[in-house]
């Protein structure tokens, strides 16, 4: 018996194509040569169940120093990806990045978040449910003394998982990271930066709904529904996604055995 079938063509929902801004830019003077990096991603958001990541092109790129009024142009490495020019960072001062795209403004202002170090990185020999696939990395910090904090670790292949102090203010944590079907000899590279409230809150969002609590995709795959900090101050319905942060980090290395 042939069954009869009909082909459908579902009507998929479309949106308005809109300018995405990543801006993540780090900073670290612990080796008293304090250095700024990171790099500002421009793309377009995709179509619904679309798999093409399409960068941002003709873009202008620059920030602002409000301290000195010192104006810094970032210079574009790759199409999209700007991430050469970063002025020196500073604690206690505003910085505003400037996208200019398709004629239009858009803007964030934002300072510089300290951050914690890590304290040790070590292998431990745990896991959670495969003994033979999964690979324990143990994390201690030192939470920052007399404040509430956040702080978002990287764990290298977009994997990231943000934190706050609540059952560990002012005190030493040691907290465990599972990876899976890691090699022997791969050398595994962690980094925490000191965020704020509103960009744990965005990247926790982000997670979320890109179907990951603790990592895969990472906070800079912009599910198109989460707003960020980025304002269109030319046209402001048309709204850009993203974030611009600026956080102090550190990054420790290990060598899986």
């Amino acid at each position: 018996m042939l069954g009869c079938e009909e082909v459908i063509d579902p009507e998929l929902p479309t949106s308005q194509t809109r300018l995405v801004i990543d801006a993540l830019l780090g900073y670290n003077g612990e080796n008293g040569d304090p250095i700024t990096v990171g790099e500002v991603k421009l793309t377009l958001t995709a179509p619904f169940l679309g798999n093409t990541v399409t960068p941002a092109l003709n873009a202008q790129v620059f920030i602002i120093d409000e301290s000195t009024g010192v104006v810094s142009e970032i210079s574009e490495e790759q199409p999209g990806i700007f991430a050469r020019g970063f002025p020196n960072l500073r604690f206690n001062r505003d910085y505003t990045l400037q996208v200019i795209y398709n004629g239009e403004l858009y803007s964030a202002t934002e300072r510089l978040v300290e951050s914690t170090t890590i304290d040790n990185l070590e292998q431990g020999d745990g896991f959670l449910f495969d003994e033979q696939s999964e690979t324990e990395v143990k994390i201690t910090i030192t939470d920052l003394p007399g404040r509430r904090d956040q702080y978002l670790f990287s764990f290298g292949f977009e994997n990231f998982l943000v934190i706050e102090d609540r059952f560990f203010e002012d005190e030493q944590i040691t907290f465990s990271y599972f990876y899976e079907d890691i090699l022997p000899g791969r050398l595994l590279a962690v980094s925490v930066f000191g965020v704020d409230q509103e960009f744990a809150n965005y990247v926790e969002q982000v997670l979320q709904q890109a179907g990951e609590d603790n990592g895969g995709g990472g906070p800079f795959t912009v599910p198109a529904t989460v707003r960020g900090n980025i304002v269109n101050s030319s046209n402001p319905d048309n709204f850009a996604f993203g974030y611009f942060a600026l956080s102090e980090f550190d990054t420790a290395f290990l060598t899986i055995h």
